[in-house]
């Protein structure tokens, strides 16, 4: 079972997520991500720490509204990706995209920095 949480530091917006993102849990990321959007958030970060398991289309709608967040000048970081997902990251050639970081504090640093 997915659990999202959304938390707003500033002007950042915090993804926690929890459990898998299968092919339920593919909608519910999108519709996260969007809001975001939709609330103006254009840097976010995503923390994947609690994260077991996530699909190729998972991965593609990160890569997906990666690009849309940068469309609007932001960002999207990447916190505490398991080994299964840095597999899955290399395999799917993605690894380049997202700048990762192990905590959300220094994913914030980096946001700041990129701003």
């Amino acid at each position: 079972m997915l659990k999202i949480e959304r938390v707003r530091q500033g002007d950042v917006t915090i993804i926690r997520v929890s459990g898998d993102v299968d092919e339920d849990g593919v909608k519910e990321l999108r519709i996260s991500l969007v809001n975001c959007l939709r609330d103006n958030g254009y840097n976010v970060i995503v923390n994947l720490s609690g994260m077991q398991f996530i699909s190729y289309m998972g991965v593609g709608v990160l890569v997906e509204r990666l690009r849309q967040f940068r469309s609007y000048n932001g960002d999207m970081k990447l916190v505490g990706l398991n080994l299964y997902t840095q597999r899955l990251f290399r395999m799917t050639g993605v690894t380049n995209l997202f700048e990762t970081f192990e905590t959300e504090s220094q994913a914030v640093q980096g946001l700041q920095k990129a701003a």
